[in-house]
């Protein structure tokens, strides 16, 4: 019988030992366990390539909108005092200046709200893509562990197919039959020396 890995396409003659055969398994799967290792790792890379260049993105829009609501509020507290100033000198202004003013700076405190919700959510999907990475690579090597350990035992029949006639020879041993009153008897027709 001969020790095989079929999944592997290791076979080991006669005789090999448990460990030499286990060495032979584990040469093999490593060569295929890393290919595989690089292809999820290629593939992870790429996925949180796409998620952190949208998360520099969205911490550049924050920034902005950070700069702009501040812009606002300084606005609107203007536009405030302004209006208030105004109540007391001649000089009328509308309270819809100022309510378009405190308008703007909600909607600037929403667009700094929604990117930092943003930003969360893509540090989320970071945590979550690292955590799957992870899995993915111990699944890996689980599945490679468990193909090391399918040992099967071929059985070898030999055919005549299989016969390779390496030396061929032919002996001839000369002898005479002589008869007599007891019968027939063989005599070698030669001397041994």
């Amino acid at each position: 019988e001969m020790r095989a890995n079929e999944s592997l396409e290791v076979f080991a003659p006669p005789g090999t030992d448990d460990a030499a055969f286990r060495k032979l398994c584990e040469d093999a799967a490593e060569v295929k366990e890393t290919a595989e290792r690089e292809k999820v790792k290629a593939s992870f890379e790429k996925k949180l390539a796409g998620i952190q260049d949208k998360l520099a993105r969205e911490e550049r829009e924050l920034a902005e909108d950070e700069a702009e609501l501040a812009a606002r509020k300084r606005e609107e507290t203007v536009k405030h005092a302004e209006t208030i100033f105004g109540l007391f000198t001649k000089r009328r202004s509308s309270l819809s200046g100022s309510m378009t003013k405190r308008r703007m700076t909600a909607q600037a405190k929403e667009d700094v709200e929604e990117s930092v919700a943003a930003i969360a959510a893509f540090k989320k999907d970071i945590a979550d893509l690292e955590e799957a990475y992870a899995d993915e690579i111990q699944a890996v090597e689980d599945k490679w562990d468990e193909i090391i350990a399918q040992e099967t035992t071929i059985p070898l029949n030999p055919f005549k197919k299989d016969i390779d006639v390496n030396v061929f020879g032919l002996a001839w041993l000369p002898y005479h039959i002589i008869q007599d009153e007891d019968g027939l008897h063989e005599l070698p027709g030669y001397t041994p020396e």
